[in-house]
């Protein structure tokens, strides 16, 4: 039981490392509430696509929040856990995959703790939430996955819409040039 309260200190560390803060609050929040407002939309959407009968918005909210919270927990065991124990030399070995597959892709490449961070998330997608996605819903395994990714990219994508669409925080505090 001692393993739980770090755990979920560490998941939200890892939560805010993952969300962009800004110094505005209320950006942030609307950011944030954003992206949860449309994970939760194209979820339930996608779910009652699927042809599952009971894709109520109460069951959806449920299912999406703990799933968030299953995602967060993968990566925040692959912090407490697997960071601590792994060799030098395995870190080495994929900070050298990474930037191997970002001169391929001409990206700059991830630090190897990113890299096992993204891996965790991706595990806990595939082993945690998925089959809780198929068992709730009764939707076969591959879509319920599909329903996830499609969410989970439009939630990363509003909240960059928005930090790009809306005015930067300096435009907004300056004062105008005044012309003479």
């Amino acid at each position: 039981m001692n393993g739980l309260p770090s755990l979920v200190s560490t998941a939200l560390n890892l939560f805010r490392e993952f969300i962009p803060g800004t110094p505005d609050a209320a950006r942030f929040w609307l950011e944030a509430g954003s992206a949860a407002l449309a994970l939760l939309i194209v979820l339930s959407l996608l779910l009652r696509f699927f042809g599952s009968e009971n894709s109520r918005p109460a069951l959806v909210l449920l299912a999406g929040t703990l799933g968030v919270l299953l995602l967060a927990a993968g990566a925040a065991a692959v912090e407490l856990y697997i960071l601590p124990v792994l060799p030098p030399a395995v870190l080495g070995a994929v900070d050298s995959l990474s930037g191997w597959v970002a001169a391929r892709c001409h990206r700059p490449a991830w630090p190897a703790r990113t890299v096992l961070l993204v891996l965790g998330l991706a595990g806990s997608l595939l082993f945690l939430v998925s089959p809780l996605t198929r068992l709730t819903f009764k939707v076969p395994g591959f879509l319920a996955l599909v329903a996830w990714l499609a969410a989970l990219t439009t939630a990363w994508t509003v909240p960059a819409v928005l930090r790009t669409s809306l005015f930067p925080p300096n435009e907004i505090l300056s004062p105008p040039a005044q012309d003479s």
